[in-house]
């Protein structure tokens, strides 16, 4: 058994999905930790990320799973990526992110295994240029709104848990899957351990799935009340 599983959804990403996969493995080996597990779920519908990884799988273990069932809902393929892993601890990756500090994975995995919490969640920082400069430097903390879609913790890439701690994200949603998913951890698992320090960047680019969304506010309107009602929320 591997100390850390990293779980990896991946999809086409409108052309670019190659381009970022190689940007997060890159930083991937180079991390002075190599006691972990790398596993992708591929919703792709071609086998552009193939060359990628095959550039890679003789220098870390990689697990690869082409994943044909509800391609396009990325709660549904980052559960497949997740329900793979089996390393001590797990910790979330999307693809268009990448780690900003080659210590990440042991940072991650002292600060958890030496603790009572079951999950953490790390700082992190955004880039518009591929890693060329950095701005928005984030330090996730829970608030009030969560729900209603006020965003203070940033992207799952943010999140790492213990085997114990595995939860699904809600297959139902789409812009709230996230902060659904921080909510629900909290009231299962407790209190996340809050590392804040940078560990994590997060890439902003027009092909995401959240930037191709229309109506985003009549979207968190849907999304909010699902969620209100799910937890038993009075609004």
């Amino acid at each position: 058994m591997k100390k850390i599983s990293i779980a990896i959804p991946t999809w086409e990403c409108n052309g670019r999905g190659a381009e970022f996969l190689d940007d997060l493995l890159r930083t991937i080996q180079i991390q002075h930790f190599k006691d972990f597990e790398v596993i992708i779920s591929d919703h792709s519908q071609n086998k552009d990320l193939i060359s990628v990884i095959k550039n890679f799988d003789s220098e870390f273990e990689i697990k690869y799973f082409k994943n044909k069932n509800n391609r396009g809902n990325s709660p549904a393929n980052l559960n497949n990526a997740i329900s793979n892993c089996s390393g001590e601890i797990i910790k979330i990756m999307f693809q268009d992110d990448f780690f900003y500090d080659d210590e990440a994975l042991e940072k991650i995995y002292y600060a958890l295994s030496d603790s009572h919490r079951m999950w953490l969640l790390n700082g992190t920082n955004h880039t518009k240029d591929h890693g060329n400069s950095f701005f928005w430097e984030m330090f996730p903390r829970f608030n009030d709104d969560l729900l209603r879609g006020v965003n203070t913790i940033s992207s799952p890439s943010v999140v790492s848990f213990k085997s114990d701690a595995r939860m699904e994200f809600d297959e139902n949603l789409v812009y709230l899957m996230d902060l659904d998913y921080y909510y629900g951890m909290r009231l299962k698992f407790g209190e996340p351990f809050y590392y804040d320090d940078i560990i994590v960047s997060n890439r902003i680019h027009d092909d995401s799935i959240s930037s191709s969304i229309l109506n985003k506010n009549k979207l968190i309107a849907k999304e909010s009340e699902y969620c209100f009602n799910k937890y038993g929320v009075v609004q």
